[in-house]
């Protein structure tokens, strides 16, 4: 081929075709020996060559398969020599050895075009993207759109967008949403096809034709989400429910539950629109024209009257004929019923079972006349006489494709709900309906639950197979073929409680087909018959439904049948069992009393769900908020009888121990403890008393014992009384304090808690350390008079033990729970009504249960010790009523700040959870409120979402509200991106701005006992911005004497009077605003007068009548007080004397009168005491001067001899 002088294209041809060949095909040899261009014939392919120069198909694929090895040989050496010059380029390394040496380089052996060149992943490159879109594009026009007939459309007629699109590095190399490239190419699509439409969104969602339709954005947004966080928008409906658990709720639901099971469908609002709309049952082709077109995309009659072939309505229903024939339950998918349910003929159609809904329940069944030819194959039925049923498998075929779920299954599901609904009613899709498969989404997607499965939880299990299937009857109880006679359903009687001994099949064949024991059989068999107001059972679907219900409900949520029923009598009694132990019922009364098989199956998943969120064993759970009949005393009930025996003896007060700590005996032998009956009993056990006194118990027992003293000693001095029943305070509060301390350390060995928590778990159980002392000392005297103990310790004639019972159920869950002191006194004080509403603080109930365990789930999302929560619910709690006004907003932006900073999350997210709780000031009180903010703060840290795109999520209405779902799709999207870090509170700066607080004081020191003595201060409150605050409470608080919160005024101002009262000292005071912190306000010196402090002459000591011998010193003391009879209390004084004449008048030479000190400061009493003597002798007058500015008293004591040393006598 090089040697010859013709063209390569030339030299192929005559290579390839012989002479006569080269005749046929002369139009190809001219082509060529004209200069014809050799790539276009390899361009053109095989068929272009068969197309334009008439060569033979077989002869054209071997000149194309040679022209391909020549062109790729041809580009190849192109690109070579394109990419190559023809002499090197001088090239002379500035360093290195080839600098030096001449030696080969790259650019001397390739020989490179640089200018020819282009950068890495440039457009312009020969293989870049853009160069194969270019090449994909003439292909398609030279090779593809070549070869239509005429009914084609063109690329470019079809995409009229797509030449207009800009083919720039960001087209080619940014990565792009497949999404976001198809929904504009749609958008473009119907712009140019229908540009009426004013909102595609709205045409979207209304439209139904092809099936995939109605699609409505927001909702598929909102869903999406939803389900890319592993929930569903029911869940977040419930996540925001205030009554939510429904499982403490009564009936078992709210307002708001069957809203959220609609949601939980994954059914948007047109989508259940569609299926609940009525049925189109007409012979007006007016009305039947229209349902056609829109949901079959049928237009004019002769179109949408061929919907009955079944070829065509597989084309508008996007179905295969094995479809249609599953949807209606024929030929290999008929329908049979079980041998085993022999009530009616085994014969089956398909209105009976598999497509029931389809049929309306009603003969005759739609089926498919398979006479002639696949394209003559018709329905029986017409559309236009049998509308409703070409309307139903509208519905049933979109249904099919929205769940998932192969046809039979959700017939089975509907024709169960719908039955369960009403019996008698027509086969309709009602809202209750669609909650029905809401619950089943649920528990599908939360555990995989069959729709066999659900179906019969709401329904029966079915008597009818399909094709191959056994019936989910027989799978059940006969699949295993372990006995030689099946269970039938006969209507033949079997026990309750099977009699030792009797052979039972029926029960043995229902313990084997559901892998229960006797044991469990026995339990659920009574619930049944009970449920079926049945003295003894029978084989019935109804009753062995049952069985099957309760089994597999109770093992899909991970428990055991019994600990279902037990679960079930727990929370909601007789009528929650008898709804799924009994016949299922749906009701459609929100207001109902009895509860919905829905609501009762959601509610039991719900308690699960809590047990094991909150590592709560089901079992253990219900035994303790059980009540429970205390059985015959323990070891551990005598091991503390005895522990408590043996040390309180030591702990009793007698009267004896008060003759020891030096209280007066009683004439003529008398006890104390007669005279004590209200504190002490007469055997010396100290009595409880009701909770307002126990709050100041040594207030109260002084006020007794001041009577008993009194009553036993007569009248007399104050102080000697006083001394006395201070002394019988001390010996009581210490038998008090040991008789607490036994039962404490007793108690705690027995429940095994700590020591401090005992008093507050006795206080719960609503037993006393007395109640618990005096039944052991009861025991205990019964014991030493001989008698038999043993009656003592039967539950039903001592109810002591049930209370002991009591303890240990309270106790187990303080363990589990690991609940403080602090909370505990909290909930018996006040929480128990603050908190939860209820009016009995012993109760012990799966509410109470559950909102403590809300109570530690706050505590453990917290980085903060579980006191600052527990702060903030007294302070909610304090909170005045009525609060308006500025003082509203005050509290609510402290409360959110305050939850903020506890919880670690935004301010705004609280606030956002606080307007959602429904009560009258929008902050959170109770642990029901608490408990939807913790709710919402864990689904917004694990979702990155905020607390309001959770709202806007779970609170979507159930009816359509366009505007509601556009903007909570909005929200739910963005919180798909990264979000800022939360920006949490620091809390003294955050509650320094809520409020500010400046004030004044008139005086800072004041006089005790003074009459009309007080301290005025003025406070001023105003927000961050300066702007006064008016109508809010300044509370106040001193150490000291009495001040009383007030109001502020329209300019923020309030005012507040201090009174000293009658104690001295420093008073500190500390103000504060509703859920703020308590800011030290000053420091007021409540002193004496000191203008009239003096030294009372009757508080002075009186001095020797008689000379002093020498060398011996006296001791001279006064008391100082003034007017108002406050002592002077760290005053200084200084002591002086004057030396005074003898009779003679005669002063003795240089007298001296020594006193140590001379300056002091008077004691805590007001007393300032000195030795006084004298080394010379003489008479003296000693006085004491207070050193006061403004105070020039002087006390003068009476003259003092002493006598001078020996020598001067």
């Amino acid at each position: 081929m090089t040697t010859s002088p013709n063209r390569p294209s030339l030299q192929l041809f005559n290579q390839l075709f012989d002479v006569q060949r080269s005749k046929e095909y002369s139009a190809l040899k001219e082509y060529l020996d004209d200069g014809g261009a050799f790539f276009s014939l390899v361009e053109k392919g095989a068929r272009g060559l068969e197309r334009d120069f008439n060569v033979s198909a077989q002869d054209a694929q071997r000149f194309i398969r040679a022209a391909n090895a020549l062109a790729i040989v041809v580009r190849r050496q192109f690109i070579e020599r394109t990419s190559c010059l023809d002499e090197a380029t001088p090239y002379q390394p500035s360093s290195g050895l080839l600098s030096i040496v001449a030696g080969p380089s790259y650019e001397e052996l390739f020989r490179p075009n640089f200018d020819l060149m282009c950068p890495p992943n440039a457009l312009e490159s020969w293989t870049s993207p853009a160069a194969y879109l270019i090449d994909l594009l003439r292909w398609i026009r030279d090779r593809i759109e070549t070869e239509a007939d005429g009914n084609e459309i063109p690329l470019h007629e079809r995409r009229h967008d797509l030449k207009s699109l800009m083919v720039d590095a960001n087209a080619v190399y940014q990565p792009a949403s497949a999404v976001d490239i198809i929904v504009s190419v749609l958008e473009a699509f119907i712009k140019e096809h229908k540009p009426s439409v004013a909102d595609v969104d709205e045409a979207m969602s209304t439209a139904h034709y092809p099936n995939t339709l109605p699609y409505y954005r927001d909702w598929t947004t909102i869903n999406h989400v939803a389900r890319l966080h592993g929930m569903s928008v029911g869940n977040m409906a419930r996540t925001v429910d205030l009554s939510f658990p429904y499982f403490l709720q009564h009936n078992a639901k709210s307002e708001e539950s069957g809203r959220a099971l609609l949601h939980g469908s994954r059914l948007g609002p047109y989508q259940r629109e569609m299926l609940t709309e009525p049925l189109l049952d007409s012979l007006d082709t007016e009305e039947l024209a229209p349902f056609y077109r829109l949901n079959f995309g049928s237009h004019g009659f002769d179109h949408w009257q061929n919907l009955n072939q079944v070829k065509y309505f597989c084309e508008r229903t996007n179905r295969l004929a094995l479809d249609i024939e599953q949807l209606l339950s024929i030929r290999s998918f008929v329908p049979l019923r079980s041998p085993n349910a022999p009530d009616v003929p085994l014969a089956a159609e398909a209105y009976q079972s598999g497509s029931v809904y389809i049929n309306g329940g009603l003969p005759p069944s739609l089926g498919i006349d398979f006479r002639g030819s696949i394209s003559l194959h018709r329905f029986t039925q017409d559309p236009h006489t049998s509308s409703a049923r070409y309307d139903r498998m509208n519905r049933k075929i979109r249904l099919d494709q929205w769940l998932n779920l192969p046809t039979e299954h959700v017939d089975a599901l509907l024709v169960a709900a719908i039955k369960a609904e009403d019996p008698g009613a027509p086969y309709l899709i009602t809202d209750k309906t669609l909650q029905a498969l809401g619950l089943f989404q649920d528990l599908r997607e939360r555990y995989g639950c069959l729709a066999e499965d659900f179906a019969v939880f709401i329904g029966e299990l079915s008597v009818y197979g399909r094709g191959e299937t056994l019936s989910s009857f027989d799978r059940a109880f006969n699949a295993q073929a372990l006995f030689s006679t099946p269970l039938q359903l006969d209507g033949g009687e079997f026990p309750v409680f099977p009699e030792p001994g009797v052979e039972t099949l029926t029960v043995k064949q229902i313990c084997s087909g559901l892998g229960i024991d006797l044991y469990t059989y026995r339990h659920l068999a009574q619930a049944i018959a009970r449920a079926h107001t049945l003295g003894t059972l029978v084989r019935t679907a109804p009753v062995l439904s049952s069985f099957y219900r309760l089994v597999k409900i109770a093992r899909l949520l991970g428990i055991t049948p019994v600990e279902g029923l037990l679960m079930l009598a727990t929370l909601g009694g007789v009528s929650w069992v008898n709804a799924l132990a009994g016949v299922p019922r749906l009701y459609v009364d929100p207001e109902g009393v009895l509860p919905d098989t829905l609501n009762v199956i959601h509610a039991l998943e719900s308690c699960v769900g809590w047990c094991r969120e909150r590592e709560l064993p089901v079992l253990w759970m219900l035994q303790q908020v059980t009540p429970v009949v205390a059985p015959v005393a323990s070891a551990n009930e005598l091991r503390l009888f005895a522990q408590v025996r043996s040390l309180y003896p030591s702990a009793l007060l007698s009267n004896a121990a008060l003759l020891m700590a030096g209280v007066p005996p009683l004439t003529g032998g008398a006890d104390w403890l007669d005279l004590l009956t209200s504190l002490v009993s007469r055997s010396g056990l100290v009595l409880a008393q009701s909770p307002a006194i126990e709050l100041d118990y040594p207030a109260f027992a002084r006020a007794e014992l001041d009577l008993a003293v009194r009553d036993g000693l007569g009248e007399m001095e104050p102080s000697v009384r006083l001394a006395i029943v201070d002394t019988m305070l001390a010996v009581l509060l210490q038998a008090r304090a040991g008789q607490v301390s036994v039962v404490k350390e007793c108690v705690a060995v027995y429940a095994g808690l700590n020591s401090e928590l005992v008093p507050a778990v006795l206080d719960w159980a609503d037993m006393t350390v007395y109640q618990l002392l005096f039944y052991v000392q009861e025991l205990a005297d019964v014991e030493e008079a001989g008698a038999d103990v043993s009656w003592r310790l039967e539950p039903v004639i001592d109810p002591f033990l049930g209370r002991l019972a009591e303890v240990r159920r309270r106790s187990a869950v303080v363990v589990r729970l690991e609940l403080s002191v602090e909370l505990l006194e909290d909930y018996l004080s006040y929480g128990y009504d603050a908190w939860l509403g209820s009016s009995d603080k012993h109760e012990l109930t799966v509410r109470t249960l559950y909102y403590l365990t809300v109570l530690v789930r706050a505590f453990g999302l917290s980085q903060q010790p579980p006191g600052r929560l527990l702060e903030y619910l007294r302070a909610v709690d304090a909170l005045p009523d009525p609060l308006t006004g500025d003082a509203l907003s005050l509290a609510r932006e402290a409360a959110a700040i305050r939850l903020a900073a506890f919880f670690g999350w935004s301010v705004q997210d609280v606030r956002e959870c606080a307007s959602q709780v429904g009560n009258s000031i929008g902050v959170i009180r109770t642990l029901t409120e608490l408990d939807l903010l913790i709710r919402v703060r864990v689904l917004a840290s694990a979702n990155n979402m905020d607390a309001e795109t959770i709202f806007l999520m779970g609170l979507l209405p159930q009816a359509l509200g366009r505007e509601a779902y556009a903007t909570a799709a909005e929200h739910a999207l963005q919180s798909l991106n990264e979000t800022p870090e939360e920006l949490i509170p620091d809390l003294e700066e955050a509650l320094g701005q809520v409020a500010r607080m400046t004030w004044i004081v008139d005086k800072t020191t004041l006089i005790a006992n003074k009459p009309g003595e007080k301290a005025v201060f003025t406070v001023t409150v105003t927000d961050a911005n300066l702007s006064p605050l008016s109508g809010v409470t300044v509370y106040w608080q001193s150490s000291l004497g009495v001040i009383s919160k007030s109001d502020t005024d329209p300019s923020g101002v309030a005012t507040a009077e201090f009174v000293p009262g009658n104690i001295m000292g420093t008073a500190t005071l500390y103000c504060w605003l509703d859920l703020l912190e308590k800011l030290q306000a000053a420091t007021l010196i409540i002193g004496p007068d000191p203008a009239t402090l003096e030294f009372p002459s009757m508080l002075m000591s009186e001095v020797p009548d008689r000379e002093v011998p020498f060398g011996q010193s006296i001791e001279l003391f006064a008391v100082m007080k003034d007017r108002f009879t406050n002592l002077g209390i760290g005053i200084p004084v200084r002591w002086g004397w004057e030396a005074i004449p003898d009779e003679s008048g005669i002063a003795r030479d240089n007298p001296q009168l020594t006193i140590r000190p001379d300056d002091a400061l008077t004691n805590d009493k007001g007393l300032t005491q000195v030795d006084v003597s004298s080394a010379t002798g003489g008479t003296f007058e000693v006085k004491i001067d207070i050193e006061l500015p403004g105070n020039n008293t002087v006390a003068l004591f009476e003259y003092i001899t002493f006598a001078g040393p020996p020598l001067l006598r």
